[in-house]
């Protein structure tokens, strides 16, 4: 297993959170936001997984 992290704007709270669940994340931790709004975002995720899980991410936060 491995650790993804991200680190965006709080704003993507919700969509990161959305793809942890879908893609069945072991664990999904996140930070405070800090003072310019970016928010750090850590997703647990299984060795067949990571690549999708980053794929996913990118895709949602690109479009946003």
């Amino acid at each position: 297993m491995k650790y993804v992290e991200v680190v965006a704007d709080a704003g993507h709270l919700d969509t990161v959170s959305a793809i942890a669940e879908q893609l069945e994340a072991r664990d999904f931790r996140f930070g405070q936001p800090d003072e310019d709004g970016m928010q750090s975002m850590r997703l647990l995720v299984t060795d067949n997984k990571i690549q999708s899980t980053l794929d996913k991410l990118q895709k949602a936060l690109n479009m946003e």
